[in-house]
């Protein structure tokens, strides 16, 4: 998701060119638990942002705003902190549990080279656009290429017949968008007044995302999993701003993408043989949650468990940042925020358990489940 901005350089607003990619540095690898490998049918393949990353930023030259691997990150489930954004498991790790595949490492994990049940590319911080933290974390372009090196290694291992149907009988989730809204609201809270600036900047971000679409399809994926941008106003940190204007502007716009982007999805499922996609309202998920919490076993949604200041809005949980020291809750299982942007592991496996075997209500028009197994000839005849 969001993270501070840091520097100024984005400011290509409303829409200049895409450039640069972050430099990799070297770094000691977290090893998990996982089955042995085997080539497998099918793998998971994730594309994204710190709701989805589970550990490449800790190998990438950036600062400890894109990093999560330090406590209390991870301490509900992992025994060290793996760099995942919130204090134990996200939504990757539940899908690949439900798919009964192991815990998934990240891309740039230097003890990974075997892609046999897929691979991680997402980075906190990353978005669709190449300006959104460019300098700090691995956007989506970055992550197509990583792709491409792992598609050139499994052909060379597998060969490209093998290869192109390990890919299709795969699925290949997508979660950006974040990063890109909120960014441009460090500049001005004026950016998106108008619906046709938000219209135009949704329909890049779009743009971009189905163009990575299209590009994994013509390797062989048919099957696409795609998360909705949460309620960007109601996070703690949104919180802390107190600006109605910040809010208002950010629910439109987070709710203008999550409508016109099924609407790509289907235009792209009428023109490409056998895609099929499950599309998941995680906005929709997230906002019962936080106007109705009691029902879904919470009793705090404004605040975060670590951070500081009013509603733990200031994101230095587990960081020294400034004067203000960060303090952690002692009743975890009450928060729906673990700190300033990002959920609790309670809240993602929720929306998973959702994703995963949920109605049209929340995820369509196939669930996670039925995503995961429909065979590709199944796909392209229906």
């Amino acid at each position: 998701m969001k993270f501070p901005n840091l520097g100024s350089c984005f400011f290509f607003i409303l829409f200049a060119a895409q450039c640069g990619f972050p430099t990799i540095s070297e770094a000691v690898g977290i090893q998990l638990p996982g089955a042995p490998s085997s080539e497998n049918r099918f793998g998971f393949f994730i594309f994204g942002d710190s709701y989805v990353d589970v550990g490449n930023n800790n190998y990438i030259n950036t600062t400890s705003d894109f990093q999560a691997n330090f406590p209390p990150y991870g301490e509900s489930f992992f025994p060290v902190a793996t760099g995942r954004f919130t204090d134990g498991r996200n939504i990757p790790d539940f899908l690949g549990e439900y798919a009964n595949l192991p815990l998934l490492p990240p891309y740039l994990d230097p003890h990974n080279d075997l892609y046999d049940y897929g691979v991680n590319f997402a980075s906190g911080g990353g978005g669709a656009l190449a300006l959104s933290h460019q300098e700090q974390a691995l956007g989506l372009q970055t992550q197509m290429k990583f792709f491409k090196r792992v598609d050139k290694s499994l052909r060379k291992k597998l060969g490209n017949a093998r290869t192109q149907s390990f890919f299709s009988n795969s699925v290949f989730l997508f979660n950006f968008g974040g990063n890109d809204y909120l960014n441009p609201f460090d500049i001005s809270y004026d950016i998106f007044k108008t619906i046709d600036a938000q219209e135009q900047f949704v329909n890049m971000v779009i743009g971009n995302i189905t163009k990575a679409l299209k590009e994994v399809y013509k390797h062989g994926g048919r099957k696409f999993g795609l998360m909705g941008v949460p309620p960007l106003g109601y996070m703690p940190s949104s919180r802390l701003k107190k600006s109605a204007q910040f809010f208002e502007e950010a629910s439109s716009i987070a709710r203008l993408h999550n409508k016109l982007l099924p609407i790509a999805l289907h235009k792209l499922s009428k023109q490409l043989k056998g895609f099929k996609y499950a599309f998941a309202d995680t906005h929709t998920l997230l906002l019962q949650r936080i106007l109705n919490p009691s029902r879904y076993g919470f009793k705090v949604v404004d605040t975060a468990c670590c951070g500081s200041d009013e509603f733990r809005g200031v994101y230095n949980c587990g960081r020294k940042l400034g004067s203000l020291p960060f303090t952690h809750c002692k009743n975890l299982e009450d928060h729906m925020f673990f700190d300033s942007f990002h959920p609790t592991e309670k809240v993602f496996k929720q929306l998973t358990e959702q994703m995963w075997s949920g109605g049209l209500e929340v995820v369509k028009p196939y669930n996670f489940k039925q995503l995961f197994d429909y065979e590709p000839t199944t796909l392209a005849s229906q």
